[in-house]
């Protein structure tokens, strides 16, 4: 078994086609099906199953993409750890994002990193939770911020904050200083999935007081589709003052607490079984300060720091 072959196996599981990793990893695709053939006949397992439009992992492969992403990792760590950390970190640092905030932590996360570890490139994800959950537990993500207690009780995690949950809609929407949980259902509504967590704490609420669930006009996944259709009129959203804080500042939004007030807790997160590089280690410090001092200094607002 050889280390390209581990790459390999990662670009391909990463696009799903041996076509498009071919041509990331600049190796003719026949060259890189035979190298997988290799593989899985030394292993003894198939670890992908092709098919008319790409390739799958099985069973099998989603193990070794797991143990395969861990050992790449390790190697990609061995300059760092002969340096001893004593001079600059070097290395990608994929780093998982809540869709609704990701703009909030990237930018700024951005910048700190390249001032103070200028050997250190950052990889971002923005994803609903359970994506987020799944890319810590596959190795694809080395950190990710997590706005579910469920799915950090399953990580290493780390508290950051908790984070209030408004109802946001246009300046011009004549609506009280606080909107009671128990009138949500009254209003025209944005509301993500099912299975996403703002979904699920606003219809707990509304379960609360005994109040019918929220039946939304819109239901929509994207929160560029999202803050679209807020943006327009359309309908009011449930969610964090970060998410639409540019539209605020320009007095297009308004953001209404609610009553009971809404939060989530925010943890910054890495998987259990998994060692952080130094470099990761470096960048989740950064990603807890930056966010920390912008909070205290007024320009996150909603939040309470933990």
């Amino acid at each position: 078994m050889e280390i390209r072959q581990l790459r390999y196996f990662l670009k391909i599981a990463d696009f799903g086609s041996l076509s498009k990793a071919a041509q990331v990893l600049y190796v003719a695709q026949p060259a890189l099906s035979q190298q997988m053939t290799q593989l899985e006949a030394e292993l003894g397992q198939q670890l992908l199953h092709r098919k008319y439009n790409g390739v799958q992992m099985s069973e099998q492969g989603e193990v070794f993409y797991r143990h395969a992403q861990s050992i790449l990792k390790q190697i990609d760590e061995l300059p760092n750890m002969v340096r001893q950390a004593g001079v600059a970190f070097t290395g990608v640092v994929t780093v998982g994002l809540p869709q609704s905030t990701a703009v909030q932590y990237a930018m700024h996360l951005l910048d700190a990193v390249g001032k103070a570890h200028e050997g250190v490139s950052l990889e971002f994800f923005d994803e609903i939770s359970g994506n987020l959950l799944r890319g810590l537990d596959s190795g694809r993500f080395d950190l990710a911020v997590i706005v579910s207690d469920q799915d950090a009780k399953l990580l290493d995690a780390e508290p950051l904050m908790d984070e209030e949950l408004f109802l946001v809609a246009t300046a011009d929407k004549k609506l009280p200083a606080t909107v009671n949980v128990s009138d949500l259902s009254k209003h025209v509504l944005a509301l993500p999935g099912v299975h996403h967590g703002v979904r699920a704490l606003v219809e707990e609420a509304a379960r609360a007081v005994g109040s019918p669930l929220p039946r939304p006009f819109i239901v929509a996944n994207s929160m560029s589709i999202m803050r679209k259709a807020i943006e327009s009129g359309v309908a009011a959203g449930i969610m964090p003052w970060a998410a639409v804080s540019d539209l605020i500042a320009t007095g297009h939004l308004q953001a209404v607490p609610l009553v009971p007030k809404l939060t989530r807790r925010v943890h910054v997160c890495s998987a259990r079984d998994g060692s952080l590089s130094l470099a990761a280690q470096a960048v989740k410090l950064l990603l807890l300060e930056t966010t920390r001092e912008r909070v205290r200094s007024g320009a996150w607002q909603g939040v309470e720091l933990l």
